[in-house]
């Protein structure tokens, strides 16, 4: 039975919910339109969902790396919704930005090209020039997105609030899409506010700094807002356009291992990384790495670095203790978690991949099968690492495109070793070592105290034992059903006895010349004597035959 607060929940979402019925409306014409009950190909996928609007254009975006899930034709066909979407006029573009000033946008800029740059579901950018003189590119939310995508994740919760309540079944299902559709959430709320894209950019481009070889653009907040964000303008060549960039004389495999080096530095060193790396956020200027669009970001608190690092290096020796540590410390729990059986996948996940070369190994995959293990043990791990999950697999997407002879895995295994040797971590690791050294010292010497303590208490009788005598459920619910056969029987033999009490007198009303009440009686008894046979039987049949008792 559902339980009140899912009745509660639905309620809650029911009384806040004042679009669903008309957007429901728009999705099933959209639906119809497209003809998707007669199936979809990978181009209309991608149709129908830009006709969706912006919610289920990001959805696409997401799905795109997962070729785990859905055939690669429709991946490669999703992975065109980064850039492939419909631009609005400049004039509703200049709208935008004169009502996000208050003012004429000639005010801010000299000019702006009314071609823009590129557009995607949630703004598009174009390419202008402040009155100094500076040359920017200006990123455009499109007008009324917030207010749809929070309309579109408002009728999702209602409906997978609906679906909970009627589903008795599947919670291993449902745990997951309502984290999915949380990080949804997250995600879209980040990407329709540019203040939180601004911090990133500055945050990001003072973070990567020290890399050589590798920048970001420069923001200028000064002329920012929620809605318009301006930007140095990078003009460079794609990532993945390998022939361009041999052409201008870049070393493609150079620039490949730069990329996955600055991902992994990003990660491990900064815990602040680009959750979204695919080729199109990533361009190359004069020999540069430059990584764009800082509108999905993902961070990890020195606690979680420490910890993907430990899954790297166990990744790296094999060793499947340490592995499932690490994983459990980024990971939620939602119910009863199985130690031995968790080890023992992580053990064969780790035998299954120790004879394969570092080279042969997909760390994107891999990461998303130690997370499918998770999910059998009612574990979900934290947004923040499935971001890192999801931009590993896009990264190694990416190096596939540009150098496919690259060792992805060599050159994470190579910086995990070398962070492990420097005199930062040396000095945590000493310092751990001395506080635990410290510590065992402490409860040694309070040790004998603590002994003779405790004797002297169990001399006193102060000492008393509690046991938590867990007995498994089935035994539990044979019990519970023996016990309510017993009590049916006991009313059947009541009623019985009662009625051929009541038969003996002269009680009104009658049936037949027998008091009607006894009569009831006797049918009452009769109905729970042949149900508690009945029941016997079927438990008996059961029994043989190995089958679950009910």
């Amino acid at each position: 039975m559902p339980t009140f607060r899912e009745f509660m929940r639905v309620a809650q979402i029911s009384a806040k919910d004042h679009t669903s019925t008309t957007r429901m409306g728009e999705i099933l014409a959209i639906m119809r339109k497209y003809h998707v009950t007669r199936g979809l190909t990978p181009e209309k996928a991608v149709e129908v969902l830009e006709a969706l609007g912006p919610t289920y254009v990001k959805i696409g975006q997401l799905a795109s790396s997962r070729s785990d899930l859905l055939p690669v034709a429709y991946c490669n066909a999703l992975a065109q919704l980064h850039a492939n979407v419909l631009p609005l006029p400049f004039s509703q573009i200049a709208a935008c930005i004169d009502e996000a000033y208050g003012a004429p946008w000639t005010t801010v800029f000299a000019s702006i090209d009314e071609k823009p740059l590129g557009s995607a579901s949630i703004a598009q950018v174009h390419r202008a020039v402040l009155l100094d003189g500076s040359v920017v590119a200006v990123k455009v939310r499109r007008p009324g997105v917030a207010e749809q995508m929070a309309e579109d994740i408002t009728l999702m919760k209602h409906l997978l609030a609906v679906a909970e309540l009627a589903s008795e079944s599947h919670e291993a299902i449902m745990l997951s899409l309502d984290n999915a559709l949380e990080e949804l959430e997250r995600t879209t709320a980040n990407e329709v506010d540019f203040t939180v894209e601004l911090g990133n950019l500055v945050r990001f481009h003072d973070e990567i700094a020290d890399q050589q070889g590798v920048t970001s653009p420069l923001p200028y907040p000064k002329y920012s807002t929620d809605s318009v964000l301006v930007m140095e303008y990078v003009e460079g060549t794609r990532i993945d356009d390998v022939k361009a960039l041999r052409a201008q004389g870049d070393d493609v495999q150079k620039l490949a291992e730069r990329l996955v080096q600055s991902y992994v530095t990003q990660v491990l060193d900064d815990g602040f990384f680009h959750a979204d790396p695919h080729p199109g956020n990533i361009l190359v200027r004069d020999g540069d790495i430059v990584w764009i669009d800082l509108g999905m970001t993902g961070s990890l608190t020195s606690s979680q670095r420490v910890l993907v690092g430990q899954m790297f290096r166990a990744v790296v020796t094999g060793n499947a203790y340490n592995l499932k540590e690490a994983v459990l410390g980024l990971s939620v729990v939602h119910g009863d978690v199985d130690h031995g059986a968790l080890l023992a996948k992580m053990s064969v996940l780790l035998e299954e991949y120790g004879n394969a070369d570092l080279k042969d190994i997909n760390m994107g995959a891999l990461f998303e099968e130690i997370v499918e293990i998770l999910r059998t043990q009612n574990l979900i791990m934290v947004p923040s690492v499935t971001m890192l999950a999801r931009g590993v697999v896009t990264i190694e997407g990416v190096m596939t495109t540009i150098a496919p002879d690259a060792n992805v895995m060599k050159i994470i295994s190579t910086h995990v070793i070398k962070q492990a040797l420097t005199l930062r971590h040396l000095e945590g690791r000493a310092v751990e070592l001395m506080t635990a050294t410290a510590e065992s010292a402490e409860a040694l010497t309070k040790l004998p105290r603590q002994v003779s303590n405790t004797l002297d208490m169990l001399d006193r009788g102060e000492v008393s034992v509690v046991g938590d005598l867990k007995v498994p459920v089935n035994a539990l619910a044979t019990l519970y059903a023996v016990c309510g056969r017993l009590s049916m029987a006991l009313i059947s033999a009541g009623l019985f006895i009662g009625s051929s009490i009541l038969c003996t007198t002269d009680m009104q009303p009658k049936l037949l010349e027998v008091p009607l009440l006894g009569a009831l009686g006797y049918l009452g008894a009769f109905v729970l004597g042949v149900y508690v046979i009945y029941r016997t039987l079927l438990s008996r049949h059961q029994m043989r035959n190995d089958e679950e008792l009910r």
